[in-house]
């Protein structure tokens, strides 16, 4: 039998790529490695719905576990590959070694960390996967006091759920506006403005 199809990963390129896969015929062994325990899934809801605790894992999920299993796709979820031996073709991870005919690696990113003394404390967060918003969320209590670092779009939701909550909030963000990258400055300062309203500082 010829080696598998591997994937080091388990996001939305992953994904993709095994139903791209099997839907132009693909019909060898395809392993998928994914680091967390949980099906590939949608992150951009980690910083709204999921945060605030609207949405549940199951919700933010690509695709069910039956489309994987009827596709006969070996999930191989919260086991992280730790080398890639390219030269005998395999990957290495904590229960052993697998080898591979082709080779996909879908890791996508992983959330920068400041280069800041104590970047690395307790209550210092960053939002990347499931974890990490289940463990922030955990001290959103009315009353308490958060600092956002960053007023992109993803740091703007996270002030304005932690609002909503009850937080006291403070975004600090390196140019006169939120959103300056991105949006023309009469629109960053009108949002600027608007979560100023909320009681964001």
């Amino acid at each position: 039998m010829k080696d598998p199809i591997v994937i080091v990963g388990a996001g939305q390129s992953a994904a993709q790529a095994v139903a791209s896969l099997r839907a132009e015929g693909y019909a060898g062994e395809i392993i998928l490695f994914g680091d967390e325990p949980f099906l590939p899934y949608q992150r951009p809801p980690l910083s709204k719905a999921f945060l605030a605790g609207e949405a549940s894992t199951e919700r933010l999920e690509l695709k069910p576990e039956s489309f994987y299993r009827e596709r006969d796709i070996d999930m191989r979820l919260g086991e992280r590959v730790t080398r890639i031996d390219v030269a005998g073709r395999r990957v290495e991870t904590a229960k052993g070694a697998t080898p591979y005919g082709k080779l996909l690696i879908a890791t996508g990113t992983r959330a920068r960390p400041l280069p800041l003394p104590g970047h690395e404390l307790p209550g210092v967060h960053h939002i990347r996967a499931i974890r990490d918003v289940e463990r922030f969320r955990a001290e959103l209590h009315p009353g308490a006091r958060l600092v956002v670092i960053g007023g992109g779009y993803i740091g703007l939701e996270v002030a304005a759920k932690a609002r909503k909550s009850g937080l006291d909030v403070t975004v600090i963000e390196a140019q006169p506006c939120v959103l300056a990258r991105v949006l023309a400055m009469e629109v960053a300062g009108h949002l600027t403005q608007l979560h100023k309203s909320h009681g964001v500082g």
